[in-house]
């Protein structure tokens, strides 16, 4: 007899299970059986390292530990857990009991599991209004208010859901402009859209806390805080007026961030820093349900390194918060066709798109919305088509 095997992607599993006459009644937990996920764990002691392998183990799981974990020659160890959903919600189970403080590791394991059974997603579209005259890419194009104002009116018509609005160029080396100059810029737009688009949400990316108020009192619903919370101030802000705040990761300013590049881990120490940002900004009031992050491409990144972020960009929805990304026209997407032109990489925006899509990211920010609809669009037809 002669066998016919094949793989069986992870999204379609439940329908594959389903198609072998499976008992309708079981399947959501069988499921979870044929549901294969890695976590890895940061920085455990030797004693914690034992309990979590050993109740690996016994059920089913494996777990990578350092060498050094039997002797106690480090102290501390990352450790990568590995199994099925079910057999991983069963160790959870088991550790919560345990001591050396593992009954936290329980939850956190368990809040792993919910992020990664959570199926309600879609990918909202982030148009770029900027009202800087030094922007990389379309600085000073819409420096009126009556253009911007259309512009912004035509990216909503082509299906963006947040406008994110800013008079401060990020790139680097460039001079800051003054608070006054923002507030003059970003206040009218941001008055104007949501009197006319109340259900358009309005985000203004600053690093001032001036703007960041004057723009909250004119009805901004969203501060995307470039500045990876310089000011913890702004966090207070939001927190007071029950609005959302963008952590974004960066290193520096705009001078420096360039010579600030060198990391051990890439994703890790970005994922680490990230994670002691958000809980530095919920100790100044914020909810955690009003937390956006950001890993910040090309802020303190270079080329190769922003390849790799957006390789792994789906382990930062591990950090249980929605994760927003800026990929459009970026230095590194230009460097593919070997252009300085910023408009020139818009197919290579549109595949990073698609790949950011594709990895469940919440926000996307794009300076061509009309492109990016028609990969969302594309991308939903594909990602659902086992529904």
């Amino acid at each position: 007899m002669q066998f016919l095997s094949k793989i069986v992607l992870k999204k379609f599993i439940k329908p594959e299970i389903s198609s072998v006459g499976f008992d309708e009644s079981y399947i959501e937990t069988a499921t979870k059986k044929h549901l294969f996920l890695s976590i890895k764990i940061f920085d455990v002691t030797p004693s914690q390292a034992t309990i979590i392998k050993q109740t690996a183990l016994s059920c089913g799981c494996d777990c990578a530990v350092n060498r050094g974990v039997i002797d106690c020659s480090v102290s501390f160890s990352d450790c990568i857990l590995s199994g099925t959903l079910a057999q991983i919600k069963n160790v959870a189970k088991k550790l919560a009991p345990q001591p050396f403080s593992l009954s936290k590791l329980s939850q956190i394991l368990l809040e792993q599991l919910k992020i990664e059974e959570n199926k309600t997603f879609k990918s909202k579209i982030v148009g770029i209004l900027n009202l800087t005259p030094n922007s990389f890419s379309d600085g000073g194009e819409y420096l009126e208010i009556e253009k911007a104002i259309n512009h912004s009116i035509d990216m909503i018509e082509a299906g963006a859901d947040v406008i994110d609005i800013g008079a401060q160029s990020t790139k680097p080396k460039t001079e800051l402009v003054s608070v006054m100059y923002e507030i003059e810029k970003v206040i009218p737009i941001v008055t104007a859209l949501k009197t006319a688009y109340p259900h358009v949400e309005l985000s203004v990316d600053t690093m001032s806390l001036s703007c960041a108020k004057a723009s909250i009192d004119a009805g901004a619903d969203i501060i995307n805080d470039v500045s990876f919370l310089s000011n913890p101030e702004i966090a207070s802000l939001v927190a007071k007026n029950n609005k959302k705040l963008v952590i974004m990761h960066s290193r520096g300013n705009s001078y420096t961030m360039d010579n600030l590049t060198n990391y051990d881990n890439l994703v890790d120490e970005i994922y680490k820093e990230l994670y002691e940002k958000t809980q530095f900004a919920q100790s100044f009031g914020l909810d955690k349900n009003s937390i956006i992050v950001d890993v910040g491409f090309g802020f303190a990144k270079t080329i190769n390194q922003n390849f790799e972020l957006l390789s792994k960009i789906k382990e930062f929805k591990s950090l249980g918060y929605p994760v927003f990304a800026g990929v459009s026209r970026k230095r590194f997407l230009q460097d593919v066709i070997n252009t300085k032109e910023p408009k020139d990489s818009d197919i290579q925006t549109l595949l990073a798109t698609s790949y950011l899509i594709q990895n469940e990211i919440d926000y996307i920010r794009v300076h061509n919305v009309e492109l990016t609809r028609q990969a969302v669009l594309f991308n939903d037809r594909l990602m659902n088509y086992n529904s």
